[in-house]
């Protein structure tokens, strides 16, 4: 039986696999040409695409994480408001 081979691509290939997507190549012509899944391809473009808010550029990984973040702080909100809320009525 063959065995998988696991492969560490360098930050480098990875960027440059990403900006080919986004200049218009498709992931499964980029997995035929350099051999990547294009699961692995698709991983990629998800982790390391960029977003433009205003003028700041951010890697979708920096978006997810400032919206869980967001989440986060909501939910810290509304526990106070809540809290205010009892404590008024004392």
């Amino acid at each position: 039986m063959a065995q998988a081979k696991n492969f560490r691509y360098a930050d480098d290939f990875k960027q440059s696999m990403v900006a080919l997507y986004q200049s218009g190549r498709s992931a499964n012509s980029l997995s035929k040409e350099y051999g990547v899944s294009v699961s692995t391809l698709t991983k990629w473009i998800n982790n390391n695409g960029t977003q433009t808010i205003g003028d700041k550029v951010f890697t979708n990984a920096e978006v997810k994480q400032i919206l869980k973040e967001n989440a986060r702080l909501k939910e810290e909100l509304d526990i106070l408001k809540r809290a205010a809320v009892l404590l008024a009525k004392r």
